[in-house]
């Protein structure tokens, strides 16, 4: 039941996040917030009192609370949740390929968090523009959606999705990789597509 909870909703919100990011994005942001509390809040569970992975009462508890404070963070401080967010994508993009290439574990996530800082600064510098947000959440979303997928259909475990493991995955595979793509590109296009003239990707998004 956990698996087929967390697949479906890794869907519905990559999805969401895929073909309309840009519009809903600050409806998007709080909920990845979430997700992403969610997962630390389960983690520590796991640490530190040896529930399972969202697998009992007390896990869902914790991971729900945290998940709400790291929302609350980011619908509360924009700019730097978006640029959290955007850090988070280059971590996964950077970890995913470092060990879908064979290097170690502790390479990975070094090469992953450099180019996460990398990612975070370029978001900084040119202030957050809405094309940035078009193509992060395209494929950020693409990624959500295809591990969401691969959740249900038994390849990888809930817990996976937390830490980039989703992206090596795709790595590893050639189809799912050319599939990521066809979807974040076509995500992208429609995004593009839909964004009023006035705020064509360029332009700043404006602050809260």
């Amino acid at each position: 039941m956990t698996e087929i909870v967390i697949g479906l909703l890794a869907i519905a919100i990559g999805v969401l996040a895929c073909f309309a990011g840009y519009r809903v994005f600050r409806i998007v942001l709080p909920i990845l917030g979430f997700l992403v509390g969610l997962g630390i809040g389960a983690q520590l569970a796991e640490a530190l009192f040896n529930e399972p992975y969202l697998g009992s009462v007390l896990s869902w508890v914790i991971a729900i609370v945290v998940g709400l404070i790291a929302a609350t963070i980011a619908f509360v401080w924009w700019y730097v949740s978006v640029a959290l967010a955007i850090a988070g994508l280059g971590y996964a993009i950077g970890y995913g390929a470092a060990a879908g290439v064979g290097v170690g574990a502790t390479a990975a996530m070094v090469i992953g968090l450099a180019l996460g800082v990398l990612f975070a600064i370029a978001a900084i510098v040119l202030r957050i523009p809405t094309g940035i947000v078009i193509v992060v959440s395209a494929f950020w979303g693409a990624s959500a959606l295809l591990g969401g997928t691969l959740v249900l259909l038994g390849r990888i475990e809930p817990s996976q999705l937390r830490n980039g493991t989703v992206d090596v995955v795709i790595a590893d595979s050639l189809v799912l990789l050319a599939i990521w793509l066809a979807i974040g590109i076509a995500g992208a296009v429609v995004q593009w597509m839909t964004t009023p003239r006035d705020e064509a990707p360029g332009g700043a998004v404006p602050a809260v």
